[in-house]
């Protein structure tokens, strides 16, 4: 997917979900009884990472489904994911090293579980190794949050032949990714990945349905989504068989909302302006440096109100994307481009 035909919308829905995922970290630093309030839907994170792996099994399909499955352009495809998801995030896993001593060892709040091991260069080696972690658990790691990425990586080489397999039966892909999670211990994550295939394969379809729907139909069906990205919270006695039967029931809900999202002109229009869709291309540079942003304004101002955490927060995260996005991000997925041309997919 080219510069000039890549879904700047889906860019900003992207960025949003990144924003999403900082407001619930700093509200559950800063302020954890607020953060378990009744407005908690507000800063679904949970929510915001699922729509991370269903827009890339949408926007990853797309960039190949004219493509044939071939060695050739499975290297490509995969050479592209590794530019685009480590050189980033290498800079940003010695950086956080280089700066340990800013954050470590938080004394009180969820933050206290991170960051009580003083890492070694040995540390830094084994946690580079995103396909392999060493050690697997959060609690170990010097980015907590990389599992996004590991998971990223994993399925990212199993989405050539989903979106293959998606061709031939775009139901198939979705039973299928079901039943192996189910039968086998396999990542559950797959199961986000492959409603966004779905969503790539049978988008015409889907969006002339949407089209035919009139304005109440389209409340009651983004009604509806809501509900199901929530369906645990309002039956809470029956979370555990909802989840059980579901998988993870927010992404039926949200695997809606992005059909809806590529359905609605009004929308995209919405979403494409140009801070919007700024945030949208930092939002990978975004969600790297987040958290070690709050843990550093964290260990020297735990005191501090949420709303100046945030703003201060955001701030940061901010600038410091639009800095590694610019000098290193962009640059390694043109590299990649240029590279590894056999295929469209980033």
């Amino acid at each position: 997917m080219t510069e000039n035909n890549r879904y700047h919308f889906l860019d900003s829905s992207r960025g949003i979900a990144a924003f999403i995922v900082l407001m619930a970290h700093t509200i559950k630093t800063f302020s954890p009884t607020f953060f378990q309030s009744s407005f908690s839907f507000l800063w679904d994170s949970e929510a915001a990472v699922l729509y991370f792996f269903i827009l890339s099994g949408y926007v990853l399909t797309e960039s190949i489904r004219t493509e044939r499955l071939t060695p050739s352009s499975y290297f490509n495809f995969s050479a592209k994911r590794i530019c685009r998801i480590y050189p980033a995030f290498l800079i940003v896993l010695i950086l956080s090293f280089l700066l340990y001593p800013l954050f470590n060892s938080p004394v009180n709040g969820w933050l206290q579980e991170y960051w009580q091991k003083l890492p070694t260069s040995f540390d830094v080696i084994k946690q580079s190794i995103l396909i392999a972690r060493i050690p697997n658990e959060p609690a170990g790691r010097i980015l907590p949050h990389d599992w996004t990425l590991s998971i990223e990586i994993l399925i990212s080489l199993a989405l050539p032949i989903l979106a293959w397999i998606s061709k031939r039966s775009s139901w198939l892909v979705v039973v299928m990714t079901y039943v192996l999670v189910k039968t086998l211990p396999i990542d559950s994550f797959i199961f986000d990945f492959a409603i966004g295939v779905f969503i790539s394969t049978k988008k015409d379809y889907l969006i002339s349905v949407w089209k035919k729907m009139n304005l109440l139909g389209h409340g009651f069906i983004i009604l509806f989504a809501i509900i199901l990205t929530q369906i645990s919270k309002l039956l809470p006695d029956y979370s555990g068989q909802i989840e059980t039967f579901m998988i993870h029931s927010k992404s039926w809900g949200l695997g809606i909302l992005l059909i809806s999202l590529i359905s609605s002109i009004r929308v995209q229009k919405f979403l494409t302006n140009k801070f919007l869709m700024l945030q949208g291309k930092i939002s990978y540079s975004f969600y790297l440096v987040h958290l070690i942003i709050i843990g550093i304004l964290f260990k020297w101002q735990p005191e501090l109100s949420v709303i100046s955490a945030f703003i201060l927060c955001f701030s940061a995260s901010f600038l410091l994307s639009v800095l590694l996005y610019n000098s290193v991000e962009k640059r390694w997925s043109q590299v990649g481009k240029k590279c590894f041309s056999g295929t469209k997919g980033q």
